[in-house]
């Protein structure tokens, strides 16, 4: 009796585990969702600091239908996110309550531990979804806009926290030149490329008083953001905001520091933008980039971080940066090797990787 052969032969225990790991992957997406729907919501922030809520009184704080408070609030208890005081009572008699530790995740946009930008991150992918699929067919792309609201915000908070807390406080000072200068008269100017909603310019200006510092970005929904986020801290008058595709930059030379946060990877024309950067630095000026920390080679299975870049990749980054052609098609991916070459093609003498302590992110000295 002939057998025909249809391919490996895959261990029931080996699908067993992968089925489970899918399920598991299942589990942690239902979380995102639901956490994305609290935080838009405002539930999370309803809960914190308060007194426990029940389905009514939570539904009563956020003007939102009773009905799916009560079944959020059990979902989140039976996920293990909120707390309950007496899961045998009845339905609308029991008090649900966020605890401490979770808040600082879910509902302060400024601490390390902020992971409400991730749901919100996945849910703007989601949505792009049908896009993407046709960039696989057509090798077209997405354009940043088209992710809408959420991916925007998220991008901007991922990096809230550090900008915030250490760009201008812990990192600047470690490079001593640039630090000097921007402590010196007269005023240092500092460009701020791809700034997105404006928080490296906001954290240069709040550790720099003297400085003066000008963000550009082509999403006019960024800028708009950044102009209202600045002018919420009172640094109006030493920052400005404009709509510009530094790829495509007439703009002119002058500025002692440029700073490009997270977004070389995600240009269609990285060259083009490093380019622009090369031009407008002033002498003794220099660049500092801050990218993906990928591993020097590709290597599989990878580390959590990586899977995490290349889920970013696939699903907007790369579709981001082939949204115009020609296109590098570089993707979140971006090692240090391919950051270079960039670089000198760009025109820099010299790029260095600095000793700057970041678990996500490479940071990168350029050097006309």
């Amino acid at each position: 009796m002939s057998t025909v052969e249809s391919g490996p032969f895959i261990a029931p225990a080996d699908a067993e585990a992968f089925a489970g790991r899918l399920f598991e992957a299942a589990l942690g997406t239902a979380d995102l969702l639901t956490v994305y729907i609290g935080d838009r919501l405002g539930l999370y922030r309803a809960l914190n600091g308060r007194e426990p809520a029940t389905s009514s009184e939570l539904a009563s704080r956020c003007s939102i239908n009773k009905r799916y408070a009560r079944e959020w609030l059990e979902q989140q208890a039976v996920t293990g996110i909120l707390t309950v005081d007496d899961a045998s009572a009845p339905e609308e008699a029991r008090r649900y309550a966020l605890p401490e530790g979770y808040a600082l995740a879910l509902t302060d946009p400024e601490s390390p531990f902020s992971m409400a930008p991730l749901a919100r991150a996945f849910v703007g992918c989601a949505l792009a979804l049908p896009k993407i699929l046709d960039a696989f067919r057509t090798g077209g792309g997405v354009s940043w806009s088209e992710f809408g609201a959420d991916a925007i915000e998220a991008q901007g908070d991922f990096n809230r926290p550090w900008l915030l807390s250490s760009f201008g406080t812990e990192y600047l000072p470690l490079i001593s030149e640039v630090h000097q200068r921007l402590q010196s008269d007269p005023p240092a100017h500092v460009a701020d490329f791809a700034c997105g909603v404006g928080w490296a310019s906001i954290a240069i200006a709040s550790a720099y008083p003297k400085v003066i510092v000008h963000g550009f970005d082509l999403d006019e929904s960024s800028i708009e953001m950044a102009r209202r986020n600045a002018s919420d801290r009172d640094l109006g008058d030493r920052t400005a905001f404009e709509v510009r595709d530094i790829a495509k930059s007439t703009l002119e030379g002058g500025y002692e520091l440029v700073i490009v946060i997270e977004a070389i990877h995600d240009l269609s024309r990285p060259v083009e933008a490093l380019r622009s950067i090369h031009k407008v630095l002033g002498p003794g000026g220099c660049a500092i980039v801050a990218d993906e920390k990928t591993g020097d080679t590709f290597a599989a299975p990878g580390d959590d971080f990586e899977r995490l870049f290349y889920g970013f990749s696939v699903l907007c980054c790369l579709p981001a940066g082939m949204s115009e052609q020609p296109s590098a098609g570089t993707g979140t991916v971006m090692r240090a090797d391919t950051m270079r070459a960039y670089a000198a093609e760009a025109g820099f003498s010299d790029v260095e990787v600095l000793d700057i302590p970041h678990d996500l992110l490479r940071f990168y000295r350029l050097t006309p």
